[in-house]
């Protein structure tokens, strides 16, 4: 009867163990546009990062050769979406590596950042 009993208490804890465990992974980059590393032979207007989870709130900024600002503000939460965040870009960009580096709040309010590049070439 004991021996039961252990076997179904440790049945159940496995059960809930691998039930809550999505629960408490922090939120992660599933894609982005331009991909990271991206070649690109058209400038994008804007740069958009979608993640596994929803945010609360986050910062992304694109910076181009010589390190200068290329996003206009310093991008947000998409409104329409709350697992996105974007922001524009300045028209004209020219041939070179670009640098977007994003800062968010999860909605657990874990803080994480992500850094990707692509390149433009014209």
């Amino acid at each position: 009867m004991i021996a039961r009993t252990a076997s179904a208490l440790t049945a159940t804890a496995l059960v809930l163990a691998a039930t809550a465990a999505p629960a408490l992974a922090h939120v992660q980059l599933q894609s982005s546009s331009p991909k990271d590393k991206a070649k690109l032979s058209k400038a994008p207007s804007s740069v958009s990062l979608t993640f596994s989870g929803p945010i609360r709130s986050g910062t992304l900024k694109v910076t181009g050769p010589g390190g200068k600002k290329v996003s206009v503000g310093n991008g947000g939460r998409d409104p329409r979406l709350i697992t996105r965040l974007t922001v524009k870009l300045k028209p004209g960009l020219k041939a070179g590596k670009y640098t977007s580096k994003a800062k968010i709040v999860a909605a657990d309010g874990h803080k994480e950042s992500w850094t990707l590049t692509f390149t433009v070439r014209t």
